[in-house]
């Protein structure tokens, strides 16, 4: 996000389905992007009057390249996007689609299987 060419209208917040966006102590009361509980899917790019927010393409997606659940085997799966984490390893929980009950990828099904965005953020915390 271009924090300077934000207007503080909120148009983004309202279009996000996953509540990734919160509004900045800054005067204008612009937004930020969680990156961990944002899941690609650019409501909030298209939403966006004066075009601020800029999706960054090596940025991993959601479902996408890198993201186990592309795969046709985990294709049955959806991801809670750290909106719900293993509170033993802190990955993001899983479940069957169309079930209720979310398990965790490492602990409860035994995979050494990382969501794309987590080494990712690491990397960019690390300062590399």
């Amino acid at each position: 996000m271009v924090e300077g060419d934000c207007i503080g209208c909120g148009a983004c917040d309202y279009a996000c389905p996953t509540g990734a966006l919160t509004k900045t102590d800054t005067f204008l009361g612009t937004f930020a992007i969680d990156p961990y509980t944002c899941d690609d899917c650019a409501r909030c790019v298209a939403r966006c009057p004066v075009g601020c927010i800029i999706v960054d393409g090596a940025w991993p997606k959601c479902y996408g390249h890198g993201c186990p659940l592309s795969s046709t085997r985990l294709g049955g799966f959806e991801c809670a996007v750290w909106q719900r984490t293993c509170q033993s390893c802190g990955a993001p929980m899983w479940r069957q689609r169309g079930e209720g009950g979310w398990i965790c990828p490492r602990c409860d099904l035994g995979t050494n299987l990382h969501c794309p965005k987590e080494r990712y953020l690491k990397l960019a915390n690390a300062g590399g």
